[in-house]
């Protein structure tokens, strides 16, 4: 049994998990910018026009996780 292909399979597996999990976390926080709403924990759905403060924190928290998933997915291991 190739146990280093195993463990070459399974990271190479997890690294394509944080490049789609990125695209995700970047895609809704342009998708919140567009529209004007999105969601904050313990609030729901928060519209720009209503609570900018709470609004923009959670796109860039939105933008923050992704760009730090997209760099594990450059710079990780391989």
């Amino acid at each position: 049994m190739d146990h280093d292909g195993y463990w070459c399979r399974y990271l190479a597996a997890r690294h394509d998990t944080d490049f789609y999990l990125s695209v995700a976390f970047i895609a809704a926080a342009l998708a919140s910018t567009v529209s004007g709403y999105t969601l904050v924990k313990y609030q729901g759905i928060v519209a720009r026009a209503d609570d900018p403060k709470n609004f923009w924190q959670a796109v860039a928290i939105y933008l923050l996780i992704g760009i730090a998933l997209w760099g594990l997915y450059t710079f990780g291991p391989r």
